[in-house]
C-alpha cells in the first residue's frame, strides 16, 4: 500500500487510481522481488521464507526464462549499489508510469487527468535527481546514473508481460489454483488488451496442445500473499 503515501496519488479520481494499478501491479511485485534478492545472488527472495535459486526454479513451469531476468535485473542493482531512496522513486514511477501512455498498454480506457499524473513524475524524478545529488555525484555522473536506472524500467516492462503470459497460460491451463484478487486483477489486463481474448475451459480442454498433463511433478504451489512493507534504507 505505498502508493497511499505517494504525494498525490490519492487526489486522483478513483478512476484513475485503479486504472494505474491495473497497469502497473505486476510490475511493481516484480520491481519489489528484484529489491528484496538484491542480497542474493544467483537468487530470488519471494518471502523471507523463501528464497528459490535457478534449479528449484526449474520446478515451476515456465519460470526460467523469467527467473534469469529477474535475476540479472537484481544483479544491475547489486552492480549499481542501488539505494533505498532510489528504488522507492523508480517503484513511483512505474506505478504512475504504466498507464499514462495508453497506446502503449494498448487500454482501452483514457486516465481523467493526465496533466495530474505527469506533474506528480516531474516531481518524483527531481526528488531522485535530489537523492543523486546528495550522494556528492557530479552533474555528469548524476546525469548517467539517471539514464541507467530509467533504461531498467523497460526490461521490467518487458518482464511484466512475460509474467502476465505466464500466468494467463496458468490460468487457462488451471495447473494451480489462484486466489481472486489475482483473478480479478489479470482478468482487468486482460480487458485492457483489445488484441487478447480469454479462452475458456473449454476451448483450452479442446485443444491438441493442453491434451498431455503439462504440470512438472516437482511443482509446488508457491505464493506470495503480500508484498513487503518495509524497506531497507540502504543496501
Amino acid at each position: 500500500n505505498f502508493y497511499l503515501f505517494l504525494s498525490g496519488f490519492v487526489d486522483l479520481t478513483l478512476h484513475d487510481q485503479v486504472h494505474l494499478l491495473e497497469c502497473a501491479w505486476l510490475e511493481i511485485l516484480m520491481v519489489g522481488l528484484i529489491w528484496r534478492s538484491v542480497d542474493f545472488p544467483g537468487k530470488l527472495s519471494f518471502a523471507p521464507n523463501l528464497l528459490l535459486d535457478k534449479n528449484q526454479g526449474r520446478c515451476v513451469e515456465g519460470l526460467v526464462e523469467i527467473f534469469d531476468m529477474l535475476v540479472t535485473t537484481a544483479t544491475r542493482f547489486r552492480m549499481m549499489r542501488l539505494r533505498g531512496e532510489e528504488f522507492i522513486c523508480l517503484k513511483s514511477i512505474i506505478l504512475l508510469n504504466s498507464g499514462v501512455y495508453t497506446f502503449l498498454s494498448s487500454t482501452l480506457e483514457s486516465l481523467e487527468d493526465t496533466d495530474h499524473i505527469h506533474l506528480i513524475l516531474d516531481k518524483i524524478i527531481d526528488t531522485l535527481v535530489h537523492f543523486m545529488a546528495k550522494t556528492g555525484l557530479s552533474l555528469q555522473q548524476q546525469q548517467r546514473r539517471l539514464a541507467q536506472l530509467l533504461l531498467i524500467l523497460s526490461h521490467i516492462r518487458h518482464m511484466s508481460n512475460k509474467g502476465m503470459e505466464h500466468l494467463y497460460s496458468m490460468k487457462c491451463k488451471n495447473v494451480v489454483p489462484l486466489y481472486d484478487l489475482l483473478l480479478e486483477m489479470l482478468d482487468a489486463h486482460r480487458m485492457h488488451s483489445p488484441k487478447e481474448k480469454c479462452v475458456t475451459q473449454e476451448e483450452d480442454s479442446r485443444s491438441p496442445l493442453t491434451a498431455a498433463p503439462t504440470t512438472s511433478p516437482c511443482l509446488q504451489p508457491y505464493y506470495v500473499n503480500r508484498e513487503e512493507t518495509t524497506l531497507q534504507n540502504t543496501l
